[in-house]
């Protein structure tokens, strides 16, 4: 572990524990005087605000490690490949190509038109993509050289029966099978560089064109995936129908979401957290393997003041880096990188409990597009960058909602 990424772990224990010694102290107030006071109430906005800031700190150093670690990586680019970047980088800037190049830069071509990047540059662009796309780090992905991906929903259970050998065994009910359809949309980038930049540049011009894209496509699939409309974009995880009914009465493709018992807040200690138990507990055995709480890091640092029965917090920090980094409520683990989701709000569905991996599909169309625009605009240098990818609920009874709501 890196000394900046202990010193901001320590900082983040220190000001929980901070945030809970305030927290006792707007009992007491509460309790003395029937309301908290302004310099207290100031106190908890100012951690809540250094805990949220000092939890996305860690989550921009460990983006920086991931992407320190793959610079350092081998360049593992055979000879052709190279002769085909060179012959890329060539034709972008219009620069003339010999026989090898021109020969080479034709095995990048994408039968669509255009030209596909390097391998090492393509797998930069989607390892970054999913590194700073919190739904497709966790959720089924799919690649596909179709536009178009069906699968079958498996929504059911045979029946089955108990007798003995050489009893009359009438047919058992079967399970029934629906359908489920996800098209692919158009991800689009369009960074540029002017020519005199190209022309004078003492620097990787390549790196900083991916790091453009990639920022732009890991944005907009960041927001697809959880709000994103179905129309030009993915349907959203959060964007599905709800329901307060459970699994077996619930229309198939329905999540079930569950409130706080206050609008806009959780309800006060000690029943805070009972949602949180309510919501992980109504999940199947197989969907609580692998589930996750999803959250923004607001939503995330009001969660860390909640407090069972007992009297005991129901967050509990585990700074181990590699499996629950943000510690876990209810022994599931929490990731408050989802910063597209909802703040606390009247009726909002700020927080999610499930296995995504279940609940949800990713469909990614091969090859990523990238087109060279130096007419439109003189001086300028565009590439015009194309991921196809799209992205549904497949599995509305693998994942849960919690909605701010009396």
């Amino acid at each position: 572990m890196s000394d900046e990424l202990k010193t901001l772990i320590d900082g983040v224990q220190k000001a929980v524990q901070e945030n809970r010694t305030n927290f006792e102290s707007q009992l007491q107030e509460v309790k003395k005087f029937g309301q908290v006071s302004a310099d207290t109430a100031e106190k908890t906005a100012k951690i809540e605000q250094d805990i949220a800031g000092l939890v996305q700190s860690i989550q921009e150093v460990k983006k920086a490690q991931l992407a320190q670690a793959e610079q350092s990586q081998p360049d593992a680019l055979t000879i052709e490949q190279k002769t085909a970047k060179s012959a890329l980088f060539k034709t972008m800037q219009g620069m003339a190509l010999n026989d090898a190049e021109t020969k080479a830069l034709n095995t990048l071509t994408n039968p669509d038109g255009g030209y596909l990047t390097s391998a090492d540059m393509s797998g930069r662009i989607v390892q970054r993509i999913r590194d700073n796309s919190p739904i497709r780090r966790y959720a089924n992905v799919k690649t596909t050289g179709k536009s178009t991906v069906k699968g079958i929903v498996n929504n059911g259970r045979n029946g089955y029966t108990w007798g003995y050998q050489g009893a009359t065994v009438a047919d058992s009910t079967t399970k029934k099978f629906g359908e489920w359809q996800i098209d692919v949309k158009d991800l689009i980038a369009y960074p540029a560089a002017t020519t005199q930049m190209l022309e004078d540049a003492d620097y990787d011009i390549e790196a900083m064109i991916v790091d453009d894209a990639t920022m732009g496509f890991s944005e907009g699939e960041a927001y697809g995936f959880l709000l994103g409309d179905g129309v030009l974009q993915p349907r959203g995880l959060m964007t599905v129908a709800t329901a307060y009914t459970g699994d077996n009465t619930r229309a198939w493709g329905t999540v079930q979401k569950f409130k706080t018992g206050a609008n806009g807040a959780f309800a006060a200690n000690p029943n805070g957290g009972d949602v949180f138990i309510d919501a992980s507990a109504s999940l199947r055995a197989a969907y609580r393997n692998g589930a996750i709480f999803g959250m923004n890091r607001f939503t995330f640092a009001a969660a860390m003041k909640l407090k069972n029965s007992d009297g005991d917090y129901i967050w509990q920090p585990s700074w181990n880096l590699t499996q629950t980094p943000f510690g876990s409520i209810c022994g599931i683990p929490v990731d408050p990188s989802f910063d597209h989701m909802a703040d606390v709000a009247n009726d909002s569905l700020s927080i999610f409990v499930g296995n995504l991996n279940q609940a949800y599909q990713i469909i990614d169309r091969r090859g990523i597009l990238v087109i060279r625009d130096n007419v439109t605009t003189p001086g300028k240098v565009k590439w015009y960058f194309t991921k196809r990818t799209g992205g549904d609920v497949v599995n509305s009874e693998a994942v849960r909602f919690i909605e701010f709501k009396a």
